[in-house]
């Protein structure tokens, strides 16, 4: 009997002792530690290639596609999307001023400023926010306010500026992020991105399942991507050549 209770009691002082030695130090965790890890956690690419399965929903209609990416850090995005019968339906290029977009079902070729990428989301993404969407990174706002709290054992941060409000959901384990959320404080509309799924990317942890859910006056729009394949800092072409076939 008093070896049971022995054997019980080191059980319970091992336990506890594992539980506090996993237990993450929330009283030294600040907005910029916070910051800091997840800069760490980065993959600092100059460039970024993928393959990925999307899945678009408006509400009204779902449609699955299968996307070549590659973007070049601060520069450009460009993408390669194909339908079924792995047919090529369009070629998309962004820089920071600049939508084109090649039609190559109807053959006709739109450019625009970037702002029309806003319309199309139903969302104010910038350029840079682009990328750190598709790069799994922390949306930079150039918040004016934050702060950071430590709940359901995850770490939240919380940001703010003039238009929007941010809040990041940060696994407490490794420091990844689980789920942003933006707010935009003027109209009725919001983006949130969960990330899943992560695995290590030359050392750094790439979710490799994001959902990315735009609401706007009720109207709802979800992008599902699922990258099967991702590559850093090669040597990479961007083709776009808008030929006099298309019509403008």
């Amino acid at each position: 009997m008093i070896f049971r209770i022995t054997l019980l009691a080191l059980i319970l002082n091992f336990y506890s002792l594992s539980q506090a030695q996993s237990m993450p130090d929330t009283a030294n965790i600040t907005f910029d530690t916070l910051i800091r890890h997840l800069t760490l956690n980065q993959t600092g690419y100059r460039t970024l290639s993928a393959k990925a399965k999307l899945s678009w929903d408006d509400g009204q209609s779902q449609q699955d596609f299968q996307a070549t990416m590659r973007m070049k850090k601060d520069s450009l995005v460009w993408m390669s999307i194909t339908g079924p019968m792995n047919v090529e339906a369009a070629r998309v290029l962004i820089t920071p001023d600049t939508f084109q977009l090649l039609n190559k079902i109807n053959t006709e070729y739109t450019g625009r400023d970037f702002s029309y990428l806003n319309n199309w989301l139903l969302f104010p993404v910038s350029f840079p926010m682009l990328q750190q969407i598709l790069a799994g990174e922390k949306l930079d706002i150039h918040e004016k306010a934050s702060t950071a709290a430590y709940q359901d054992s995850m770490f939240i941060i919380y940001a703010e500026n003039n238009n929007l409000l941010e809040k990041i959901w940060v696994n407490s384990g490794n420091y990844t992020i689980a789920k942003i959320l933006l707010k935009d404080k003027r109209l009725t509309q919001q983006m949130s991105i969960t990330f899943d799924n992560y695995n290590l990317l030359e050392g750094k942890p790439f979710s490799y399942h994001r959902i990315i859910e735009v609401n706007r006056d009720g109207v709802v729009l979800t992008l599902t991507i699922d990258f099967t394949k991702v590559k850093l800092n090669e040597n990479l072409g961007y083709p776009f050549e808008v030929s006099e076939k298309y019509k403008r």
